[in-house]
């Protein structure tokens, strides 16, 4: 696989979890880190010619990395709201 390939199945996976926590489901992303590794790695090492079509993507990936992790932590700051509504009430 190409790491242009990689990279696509990358930001498929994190644009899947988005959709995922925006419908209020937990999601799993234990590997993403390696694999974010993997290309980083691969894209320091491709040519020249190549790193600038790849930084173009990476960037992009970390914007979608950056939003799924603000999805995540929203969806963290609702369960605890609700937690603290459920354990002392409504206070209405």
């Amino acid at each position: 696989m190409t790491l242009k390939q990689e990279l696509a199945e990358i930001a498929a996976a994190v644009d899947e979890a988005r959709r995922a926590v925006a419908e209020g489901a937990m999601v799993e992303i234990d590997g993403l880190d390696a694999a974010v590794a993997k290309v980083c790695d691969g894209a320091q090492n491709a040519p020249v010619a190549e790193r600038i079509a790849l930084a173009q993507e990476l960037v992009a990936l970390a914007e979608a990395l950056d939003a799924l992790a603000s999805d995540i932590q929203r969806q963290s700051d609702a369960v605890e709201r609700q937690r603290a509504k459920s354990a002392y009430g409504s206070g209405s």
